[in-house]
């Protein structure tokens, strides 16, 4: 059960809330820039404040006009995350006063049974701070002035924020270590069904899910638990070639990057319209070379059914980590359950450990099957193998002399263990070291 309290962050779009998210949090979690309207999901940021542990959540700009890009959607996201807040921060713009969306904002927070602080952004000049009256009309209370950009008086917004939720079981230690979710990022190309299976598999609507390509600007983590296992799933924005994107794409492409980074298993859906093509192979590449398991879910399966066995033969002449393929529907549910059931296995795999004597026999029928590679009248010997590391596996084999160990004898021991072990779509790093 998550014991930190909950922060929903609410405002209209260009208020400040994702740079008074980053100014807390003392990250670059949160995609910011000049554009009004950046932030459309909700995410979760942790926040550790002298000692105390907050979940601060980003939300979309709150906007009145139906015809905004997602307006309604984004309504139905910040309402969802402030029923399930221990406290809100409602942040306005100082210099502009509220606008028509403050108000609406004003009127639903004065409904709901949760404290609410009112936070008068943008306030650069401490001389004026209390010149702002007319955010009294809002009728929340006293307006808290800071600037997130500068960071002026959030570190006494954190005091009172912490003053006012800390929950004293935050500093009981758990009787038995809990072990983490597996940590899964969900990538591919803009357009594939990437919040749809995220929303699917999370078993929540956490993300806006719509036909227009790039919908989905930040990376988005959901903890979920069921009966496939624990899981950290994170949804990202669509992914093309780095030469195509620019502005707040860019920024959202970048976040997808960092994304592979900090997870153990990546699930890269592809479009079953229009079948695997290039793109998704560099984006499952781009996954391997970040130290990721990989899985191809081949989502809209309920829309067209291309062949399993052709998309298999590409991506395993195409994939070094040949990872499984599989079929999926994010709208009717199908192999929603078997794709979770795969990442687990993954993540297992992903973190397993094989015996030395294990791997020594191994080590042997390889070289026994295949002659080493050989410069002049010097051949290569591999002596003995050790698994030193894992999350993901690592082995090293002591040779005569690792530079006669050519990129093609490389791949081939690497493909025999992955097929020794069932290695399929874990990444596995090799060191060939001199005795």
């Amino acid at each position: 059960m998550n014991i930190r309290p909950v922060i929903t962050v609410v405002g209209c779009p260009n208020a400040g809330k994702s740079t008074l998210i980053n100014r807390l949090s003392g990250t670059r979690s949160t995609v910011v820039h000049e554009t009004p309207g950046v932030t459309r999901d909700r995410k979760v940021v942790p926040v550790e404040w002298n000692g105390s542990l907050l979940d601060l959540v980003d939300t979309g700009g709150f906007q009145t006009a139906d015809d905004a890009p997602f307006a309604a959607e984004i309504r139905r996201q910040v309402l969802a995350a402030v029923e399930h807040a221990d406290l809100v921060l409602f942040v306005v713009d100082a210099r502009s006063g509220p606008l028509p969306g403050d108000h609406a904002i004003a009127e639903v927070l004065r409904r709901v049974q949760v404290p609410v602080i009112l936070v008068a952004n943008k306030v650069d000049d401490p001389g004026r701070a209390g010149a702002d009256a007319d955010l009294y009309e809002l009728g929340i209370g006293e307006p808290f002035p800071i600037s997130a950009l500068h960071g002026t008086a959030t570190g006494d917004l954190l005091d009172l924020i912490v003053g006012q939720v800390a929950h004293p079981q935050q500093t009981e230690a758990p009787d038995e270590e809990v072990e983490g979710p597996l940590p899964v990022v969900i990538v591919g190309r803009p357009n594939a069904g990437k919040s749809s299976l995220f929303n699917a598999v999370s078993g929540e609507s956490r993300t806006i899910v719509s036909d227009l390509p790039g919908t989905t600007r930040d990376a988005i983590d959901t903890t979920v638990e069921n009966r496939h296992g624990r899981f950290l799933f994170v949804d990202t924005a669509g992914m093309r070639k780095a030469a195509k994107v620019s502005g707040v794409e860019y920024y959202s492409y970048l976040r997808s990057l960092q994304s592979l980074d900090r997870a153990h298993v990546a699930v890269i859906v592809a479009d079953a319209t229009v079948g695997i093509g290039e793109l998704d192979i560099t984006v499952a590449a781009e996954a391997a070379k970040r130290g990721c398991a990989t899985v191809i879910a081949v989502n809209k399966w309920d829309v067209q059914q291309p062949s399993l066995e052709d998309a298999r033969g590409l991506t395993g002449r195409k994939l070094r980590q040949r990872p499984p393929v599989l079929p999926v529907s994010a709208l009717t549910g199908q192999g929603v359950a078997e794709l979770q059931d795969v990442l687990v296995h993954l993540g297992t795999l992903y973190a397993a450990r094989v015996p030395t004597p294990v791997l020594n026999r191994t080590l042997a029928s390889i070289v026994a099957a295949r002659p080493a590679p050989a410069k002049g009248n010097k051949r290569l010997k591999a002596y003995y193998i050790v698994q030193f590391g894992t999350a993901p596996p690592r082995f090293s084999i002591e040779v005569n002399d690792h530079t006669l160990v050519t990129r093609d004898w490389g791949f081939y021991v690497e493909n025999r263990l992955r097929a020794e072990y069932g290695l399929d779509g874990v990444p596995l790093i090799i060191d060939f070291k001199s005795r």
